[in-house]
């Protein structure tokens, strides 16, 4: 393979992740919500509990902007053994909120992937996982 034709095949994979992204970020403006928070509740979704530091780590996002997107529907707790570390914990009323905005982005997810044959969604996971293991390598041994 060439590297005009890599180039493309990069170009083409980048397009598409991109596009992924942009469904996501139409479907949190339709909802009125922010990208931030669309990621901070679909981390926490799985991550009840999660510490504050945890979840900056995951979502990329300062640490400022989590404690303002997560103020009024979660309470936050000592984390055992650490004081300092806050644990986050949803309200009733936030896991409900919650809910309601992830689970129909989650079934959107499943109804996708379920379209795809066995075969192609198991090359798809594959493909990805080897990708994104050399390309982490790739970026980690860039010298700056």
């Amino acid at each position: 393979i060439g590297a005009s034709s890599i180039a493309s095949h990069i170009d083409l994979f980048f397009d598409e992740l991109h596009r992924i992204d942009v469904a996501y970020s139409d479907y949190a403006r339709r909802a009125g919500v922010s990208d931030n928070v669309m990621c901070i509740l679909d981390y926490l979704k799985d991550h009840d509990g999660a510490s504050q530091r945890a979840i900056c780590e995951y979502t990329l996002l300062p640490r400022q902007t989590v404690n303002n997107v997560i103020a009024w529907f979660v309470e936050l707790g000592d984390a055992e053994g650490d004081r300092r570390v806050k644990t986050v914990r949803f309200t009733p009323a936030g896991r409900r909120y919650c809910n309601s905005l992830i689970a129909p982005s989650r079934a959107a997810e499943y109804r996708a992937m379920s379209e795809l044959p066995d075969e192609l969604r198991s090359a798809l996971l594959k493909g990805m996982g080897v990708y994104g293991r050399v390309f982490r390598k790739q970026m980690y041994d860039i010298s700056v």
